[in-house]
Formats: C-alpha cells, sequence, structure tokens
C-alpha cells in the first residue's frame, strides 16, 4: 500500500473522509494507479494526486471509482464527494447578555478579521492526448438548432460537476488564462453568471476540442485549468503560491 502524505489540518472533514475512503478504497481493491488508471480513464500521475490530496478529484472519477466497489461503497463515496464541494453552513452567533440598567453602554471594539484561506482550484480535463480512451472529456457541441430545447439554468453549487455543453454557463463564459503548445491550447473557462469555470483542450490543427465538468469558484483569479498532453502535465490560471 502506498504511504500517503498526511492531510493538511486546514482540510475539510467531508474532504478528509472522501479521501480517507477512495484510499481504502484502492486497498481493497489490490488495484495499482496504472490499473487505477486503466479501469477509470484518468491517468496514473492524476489519481496519485487525488490520492495524496494536492488535487480535488472531478466527481466523474469518483462515481468511475466507487462503481468498482459495490453499491453501498459507490453510494457513500458520490455522497461524501457531494458533502465536500456544499457551502459550510454559517454558525449562529449567540447573543450578547442584556446591559445592567444603570450601566452605560460602551462601544465594543470589532474583533479583528481573519484574513481568509485562498483554497486552490484546479479543474482537469480528464484526457491524456496520446491515443488512450478518456471518455469523461466532453466533446465540443455543436451550435443548437432554433428548435432544440433550451437547457436548464443553474448556479454556484448546483453546477457542480454539470457539463458545459449542456448548460447555458457557456453563453457568457471568457477565456481567463490560456497555455498554447505546438499542438494544443490549454484554457479556463469561467462564467461570472454561474461562478463556475471549467477546462477546455483544443487541438490546434483540427480544431477538435474536450472539456471538463464544472466546477464552484466564484473568484477565478484562484483557478486553474489543466491537462495531461504526451505524458506531461500542462497547466494554466493566476493562482498565487500557497
Amino acid at each position: 500500500m502506498a504511504q500517503w502524505r498526511p492531510l493538511p489540518e486546514s482540510t475539510r472533514p467531508e474532504t478528509r473522509l472522501l479521501i480517507e475512503e477512495l484510499r481504502h478504497l484502492k486497498q481493497a481493491s489490490g488495484l495499482s494507479l496504472a490499473g487505477l488508471a486503466t479501469r477509470t480513464a484518468y491517468s496514473k500521475s492524476a489519481w496519485h494526486r487525488y490520492l495524496n490530496g494536492d488535487n480535488f478529484p472531478p466527481r466523474a472519477a469518483v462515481d468511475a471509482f466507487g462503481a468498482l466497489g459495490g453499491a453501498e461503497r459507490h453510494a457513500r463515496l458520490l455522497e461524501l464527494w457531494d458533502s465536500s464541494v456544499r457551502p459550510p453552513q454559517p454558525t449562529a452567533t449567540p447573543e450578547p447578555p442584556p446591559q445592567q440598567a444603570q450601566q452605560p453602554e460602551l462601544p465594543q471594539e470589532a474583533p479583528p478579521a481573519r484574513r481568509p484561506h485562498r483554497r486552490r482550484i484546479t479543474v482537469a480535463a480528464a484526457l491524456a492526448l496520446v491515443g488512450s480512451a478518456a471518455w469523461a472529456a466532453l466533446p465540443h457541441p455543436p451550435e443548437a438548432t432554433p428548435t432544440a430545447p433550451a437547457p436548464t439554468a443553474c448556479r454556484g453549487a448546483s453546477c457542480q460537476g454539470d457539463a458545459p455543453s449542456a448548460s447555458p454557463c457557456r453563453t457568457d463564459a471568457r477565456t481567463q488564462s490560456a497555455l498554447t503548445t505546438a499542438s494544443y491550447a490549454v484554457k479556463l473557462r469561467y462564467s461570472p453568471s454561474c461562478d463556475t469555470v471549467w477546462s477546455e483542450v483544443r487541438n490546434s490543427s483540427t480544431g477538435a476540442a474536450t472539456e471538463s465538468p464544472m466546477l464552484v469558484a466564484p473568484d477565478p483569479q484562484e483557478a486553474e485549468a489543466c491537462a495531461e498532453v504526451n505524458h506531461k502535465m500542462l497547466c494554466t490560471g493566476h493562482v498565487p503560491p500557497g
């Protein structure tokens, strides 16, 4: 069994449970990382990052792996994934005790504001561009005809894991950043109306494109898009270090 790195203390409990369950399933399945890549169409290096806690796994990867462990564990993993991407519930603030009538009311100094923790959001097109199958990479759709039904609108967490091609989020989508090679272009796409990001990989010769599922990202400056091209990971974004 691989010795995985301990997860950071700042990891959400739901995310910690998800990663630990994935590690247990890998051990129980007896699959190597290479075998896991073959069974799920996600690369060996991608699974190493997911199980080591470096990157948060997409729902499609958890769905494919969970299906190998039986119905009960499959449902448990998807439930943990959904809990991990759900915004945390705010805690109730207790009301201060009532002031005595004879005492003057003194101004209360506000506590110092906490600096928010900036979390890196990585969207990866599940695509190894060396001829292997990548069923999780979605084909770039043709333009809809006037008689086609309009896609259902979503925003934020309700868009998580959805395909951009089946959502109106692409209507106002813009390219946040891009990385271009001689053969391929990797783009980080962002929809302000949906608060989501996704990665797009385009073949410079044929124009064919693939996209990853969407992830919630209110601030695209904290996101990056990655794709594995010829056994090399290409990433683009403006994520600050740390």
